[in-house]
């Protein structure tokens, strides 16, 4: 915790007050935690994680794999959400009733994923699903160029779980099945971890990332508005909302393309992250065999 507060601190403060030395000495400062954490862990005859399990390649970027698409997931789930009911303009429970195709389609995934592995390797298989999520994120990224909307969107985010659905299937599969058999529940642990961190870090770096864009756009002052519905507006997309009545006409509207193109450029960070990831996943994956095979899929 004292490595992962802080680090998370600095860069939200990043995206709100740009580089300071506040922020500079919380990344520091979490950094140098997380060192000493690793240190000990290293030192410690029952560690809490056990570093040598990262000596298997398959472990290794399995857990990589669930990391950096946790973290693609968690921030656009945020802004999806936003977008529900900030742009489009839906009720709470309208938006949550939009999510349920993704939802959908990460269980069909989840389900469907274990039998393909059985007669394609699980780092195609990952490879492949996760190449499908890259499409969903390069059309959540020109959402502020093309004629936009609800079913284009959640069509959009339902092929981002469709990748979530499937590495967090075989992900799992491959960190517990490269682990000695003594091993396999601290491994399980792990990945499970590594699953909750990475929507954790999603939200905290594509949410700032979004915030960063948005304060960039609405920034500077608007002519006949107030001070304090000028900092609401400058503030984030919910602050301009809540304003809305008081705002002169357009200004709600600018806010939005704002938000946008700060969902735009969190959607193509993730795009290109993903896409390593699947090239990643194919290439050194590779010599996991299938289900069938005597290999660590099997043996999990």
């Amino acid at each position: 915790m004292l490595a992962l507060l802080p680090v998370v601190y600095g860069i939200k403060q990043v995206a709100k007050d740009g580089i300071g030395i506040g922020a500079v000495l919380a990344l520091v400062g979490g950094l140098a935690f997380a060192l000493g954490f690793v240190r000990r862990q290293r030192r410690l005859s029952h560690p809490l994680i056990d570093l040598g399990l990262f000596a298997s390649r398959a472990f290794s970027v399995a857990l990589v794999v669930l990391l950096v698409g946790l973290v693609g997931v968690g921030g656009t789930m945020l802004l999806v959400t936003q977008y529900l009911q900030l742009v489009a303009g839906l009720s709470p429970l309208e938006a949550g009733l939009w999510m349920g195709p993704p939802a959908l389609a990460m269980l069909v995934a989840g389900i469907t994923a274990p039998l393909l592995a059985r007669r394609i390797r699980p780092g195609h298989v990952m490879a492949g699903a996760l190449g499908l999520s890259v499409v969903g994120y390069l059309v959540l990224s020109q959402l502020d160029r093309t004629p936009h909307g609800i079913a284009w969107v959640t069509a959009a985010f339902s092929l981002v779980y469709l990748g979530l659905g499937t590495i967090a299937a075989l992900g799992t599969d491959l960190v517990v099945g490269a682990a000695p058999p003594e091993k396999a529940g601290s491994a399980s642990a792990l990945s499970e971890t590594v699953q909750e961190l990475g929507l954790a870090v999603g939200i905290a770096t594509l949410g700032s990332l979004t915030t960063a864009v948005y304060r960039t756009r609405m920034g500077d002052p608007i002519d006949g508005v107030a001070v304090d519905l000028q900092r609401a507006v400058s503030d984030s997309l919910a602050g301009a909302t809540s304003v809305a009545r008081e705002l002169p006409a357009g200004v709600l509207e600018q806010a939005q393309a704002a938000f946008l193109a700060g969902l735009n450029a969190a959607a193509a960070t993730s795009a290109v992250s993903i896409a390593v990831l699947a090239v990643l996943a194919a290439v050194t994956l590779r010599h996991v065999g299938a289900a069938t095979d005597e290999g660590p899929t099997a043996r999990a």
